[in-house]
């Protein structure tokens, strides 16, 4: 069935229709006809994943990039009503974690989807942005003392920062469980000498650490 929706959504896109993309996407929660997590996993992510220029639209392709990632993060705000709506049966297990892309890193689309899944496995689960600074993870985690930092990175260019952010973490805040997450980290060789606690690569993988920390 959502191979059916995809095909449908990429049409859109292709449009750049914003007000279209967003109104579809609303109905398809609205109606049940898919979940939350069908939409972010098998619409929203790969029409990003998959996203390509025509050879006409080579020039301007960067820009075509933007427009549909905007398009992309509108709709992941619209689902947060969704969301709420599902939070009212969710059990919390009272673990705070919190989500951003490091210093440099502007992919933010999957830092943010999954926020969104760790508040349905029952975390408090808060997204503080993309390009963020050492000096501002820091600050973040002294003033809302998770249990957990979330670093979510595209780019393995960004490997090196990443080190340096993490090694500032564990440095000042041995105890706050560090995850990774993003496609940088699918080879291994990106993640040897970084200092973290989990990998987190997939809804399962965060649906089993839920229930290993709910436990």
């Amino acid at each position: 069935m959502s191979n059916t929706y995809y095909k449908s959504f990429i049409e859109t896109l292709e449009k750049e229709d914003k007000n279209q993309a967003v109104r579809f996407a609303y109905e398809i929660l609205e109606s049940n006809k898919l979940s939350i997590e069908s939409l972010y996993l098998d619409l929203l992510a790969p029409s990003l994943y998959n996203f390509s220029c025509k050879a006409e639209d080579e020039e301007i392709c960067i820009w075509k990039e933007h427009l549909r990632t905007s398009i992309i993060r509108t709709i992941l705000e619209m689902s947060y009503l969704f969301i709420l709506k599902r939070l009212e049966t969710v059990q919390k297990n009272h673990k705070k974690i919190v989500f951003l892309t490091p210093a440099f890193e502007y992919h933010e689309i999957g830092a943010i989807m999954n926020t969104h899944f760790f508040l349905l496995n029952g975390f408090d689960a808060s997204y503080i942005g993309a390009n963020t600074p050492k000096s501002d993870i820091l600050q973040a985690i002294r003033a809302y003392q998770p249990d957990y930092v979330a670093l979510s990175v595209t780019n393995p260019y960004n490997i090196v920062i990443t080190k340096q952010t993490t090694d500032e973490i564990k440095r000042f805040f041995p105890n706050v469980g560090i995850i990774l997450g993003g496609q940088a980290f699918k080879e291994a060789h990106n993640i040897e000498n970084l200092q973290y606690d989990y990998i987190l690569q997939s809804l399962e993988d965060i649906q089993s650490f839920g229930k290993k920390v709910s436990k």
